[in-house]
């Protein structure tokens, strides 16, 4: 993990960084971004012949700006500035996570656990980590999305808001699933969002 990616956004989570690999970048949400980096993909895609890699990058973007778009969106990574025999079908969003009602995220966060087979990412249990596998992508039929969400509480907020943190890895169903390739990146996930941290509070401002 070389890069340090450090964000604030309009939504009332503080700022906050992540430890990504060489060649991660953060977008904003926009339609314009999409298309941009959907064209960036696409061509690396085609240097190395891959249209089963196409398939999959344009579901798993696609699939993470629509899901941005419906919620308290704050960003999304992707490994674009990266060889084009290095590309994998992986995306991780940012989101704002709140009760509509104002209520605290506790019955949420125990529905995780008691239905989803929720856990602790780390010893520190500060993390609540799990998986599901989403087999419906509207527009792309044959594409699999194996998520991995963690919620992160706001200090200070009660536990009544919290950075939810989602990866996305497309698979194509009708290809032969890579096992050992699939768990490397879910590894390389949870070795991004280890590395999460809360950025310092700048007393100079208040």
């Amino acid at each position: 993990m070389t890069e340090v990616n450090k964000i604030s956004s309009t939504t009332e989570i503080p700022a906050f960084r992540l430890f990504f690999p060489a060649g991660w970048e953060q977008l904003g949400v926009t339609e314009e971004s999409e298309r941009e980096m959907l064209g960036r993909l696409r061509a690396k895609a085609k240097q190395v012949g891959r249209p089963d890699l196409d398939f999959t990058l344009t579901a798993s973007l696609k699939s993470a700006f629509r899901q941005l778009r419906s919620i308290d969106s704050i960003a999304i990574y992707l490994p674009l500035d990266v060889a084009p025999d290095a590309l994998i079908p992986m995306s991780i969003t940012a989101s704002q996570l709140v009760d509509p009602a104002g209520k605290t995220l506790d019955d949420r966060v125990a529905e995780v656990f008691r239905d989803f087979g929720g856990g602790f990412l780390g010893e520190d249990r500060k993390i609540v980590r799990w998986r599901r596998t989403q087999r419906t992508i509207e527009g792309f039929p044959g594409a699999i999305n194996q998520q991995i969400n963690y919620v992160i509480p706001v200090p200070g907020s009660g536990r009544r808001r919290a950075l939810l943190l989602s990866t996305s890895i497309l698979q194509d169903a009708e290809s032969a699933a890579d096992e050992n390739r699939f768990e490397l990146m879910v590894t390389l996930s949870d070795s991004i969002v280890s590395s999460f941290t809360w950025s310092p509070v700048d007393r100079s401002r208040s």
